[in-house]
């Protein structure tokens, strides 16, 4: 199933993510850390409408 493996792919970048923020050096400014925390919530609803078409 194509969403399955879209999935599947949206986890390993999460992951990729994780470890990219997690790295001490070189620190993300403040600039960019709100920057990637506005990203980060927008994906975040986006995956809720996702969640919501999927539930009705």
């Amino acid at each position: 199933m194509l969403a399955t493996s879209e999935i599947a792919k949206l986890k390993r970048e999460i992951a990729t993510l994780g470890e990219i923020v997690g790295r001490p050096r070189p620190a993300l400014t403040p600039a960019e850390k709100r920057s990637l925390k506005s990203e980060i919530e927008r994906c975040i609803l986006e995956l809720d409408e996702l969640r919501s078409k999927l539930s009705g």
